[in-house]
């Protein structure tokens, strides 16, 4: 008797759960049918790391393109519609919209990290993320990160904005080859930031080129934090042989004749550390 009790009590407490979570359900729908919109709530949610995006921005966003979601009933607004308005914007890496009962849209969003900075002197100037995707820079903004300063031809014109990856499958020759080596600089300028001692070593990352008859050949040159010298990797080609190399050199070289005894340091060279005044 006390077993089907039980299981009656069971039952019962169940379907009380069941309806009250219906009931509540419905509530909820109807309120938002009838809740007006009034207001858009923005949260940047990696706003101490990183200061590209502002609540203010987004909203000049929807204000710009007359996006306008306020008088509408929060239950209409089409969520996934805003998330992907917000998602064009090349700063923004993730995002998330939803609405709440007090009539507010609320959008979370997540902003992307560079990992480097392109100055170049033939009016190149933007960031590449850790997704390799190309940002333009910032008037009131800039990101403390490694710059790579000189003659860089990417292959894609000075507005760019959008994922590097998308030129990988172009097939002609001059950008296939412009790619690949903007590609290789950016995964040793990752290398160089992963390792504590050459991440604290080098300040600046200087492209020259060194072809010819119209041939881009760019070559590498690094420039330490202190002192005066100018390390020569050459071509980005087997980069951490040279660095083995370089580390050796001033191991059992410069240990012994000083830290100025070359202000230029060549590592093109198989096998070989060239120096000269």
């Amino acid at each position: 008797m006390k077993r089907i009790f039980s299981i009656t009590l069971g039952v019962l407490s169940w379907a009380v759960i069941v309806g009250y979570l219906i009931a509540a359900s419905r509530y909820c729908h109807a309120q938002q049918e009838q809740t007006l919109c009034r207001g858009l709530r923005v949260k940047v949610l990696d706003s101490a790391e990183r200061g590209f995006i502002t609540p203010a921005m987004v909203k000049n966003w929807f204000a710009a393109e007359q996006k306008e979601f306020l008088r509408e009933p929060v239950g209409k607004v089409n969520t996934l519609e805003v998330e992907a308005f917000v998602r064009r914007r090349g700063f923004v890496k993730t995002v998330r919209a939803y609405t709440s009962m007090d009539g507010m849209l609320n959008i979370e969003l997540t902003q992307r990290k560079p990992v480097l900075r392109v100055n170049s002197v033939n009016g190149y100037d933007f960031y590449v993320t850790d997704d390799n995707y190309i940002l333009p820079t910032q008037r009131y903004y800039s990101v403390y990160v490694p710059v790579v300063t000189g003659m860089i031809v990417p292959p894609f014109g000075p507005d760019f904005v959008g994922s590097l990856d998308d030129w990988s499958k172009k097939g002609e020759k001059k950008v296939s080859e412009n790619y690949l080596f903007l590609a290789n600089l950016i995964n040793f300028v990752k290398f160089v930031e992963s390792d504590g001692f050459w991440s604290a070593f080098w300040v600046q990352i200087n492209v020259r080129d060194g072809g010819s008859e119209g041939r881009y050949d760019p070559q590498i040159e690094l420039v330490p934090r202190a002192g005066d010298q100018i390390v020569c990797l050459g071509s980005l080609d087997d980069y951490r042989s040279k660095l083995d190399k370089l580390t050796s050199f001033y191991r059992n070289g410069l240990a012994y004749e000083g830290w100025e005894a070359c202000r230029y340091i060549n590592l093109a060279y198989r096998g070989q550390v060239v120096c000269s005044d």
